[in-house]
């Protein structure tokens, strides 16, 4: 009995990608990891070991006054981070939206009927014969 694995793979060396403009990912040697391991210098840092990020304060505002600026403020940077992104993309949203106002209007035009109804007469003769 031929059990799962047992017939030869050509291309087992390969690694599946599941989308097709992925790119295979490549892997670092290891000689170029040791040579990074060489390069850090932790003989001066007598706890710290790894590099760590300092924590970071936070300010809170107590009054009403800078409550509204700090909410003032962070609005102002929320609609920046979505300029941000809206920015590049400007002309394909315009035109999107613009398609979108046609596409409704010629929707709202064919729903009504305009002009004289047209009614046409159907002549059908039968023969027998």
């Amino acid at each position: 009995m031929i059990g799962p694995g047992a017939l030869p793979r050509p291309f087992g060396r390969f690694k599946k990608r599941t989308l097709a403009y992925t790119r295979p990912r490549r892997r670092r040697s290891q000689k170029t990891r040791a040579a990074d391991a060489r390069h850090r210098h932790t003989e001066i840092v007598i706890f710290d070991r790894h590099p760590s990020e300092l924590p970071i304060a936070t300010l809170v505002p107590r009054d009403t006054r800078s409550r509204w600026v700090a909410l003032a403020a962070a609005v102002h940077a929320w609609v920046l981070g979505r300029w941000a992104l809206l920015r590049p993309r400007m002309v394909p949203v315009i035109a999107a939206g613009l398609c979108t106002i046609l596409v409704i209007a010629s929707v709202d035009y064919l729903t009504h009927p305009h002009g004289a109804p047209i009614y046409g007469t159907v002549s059908c003769s039968i023969a027998h014969g």
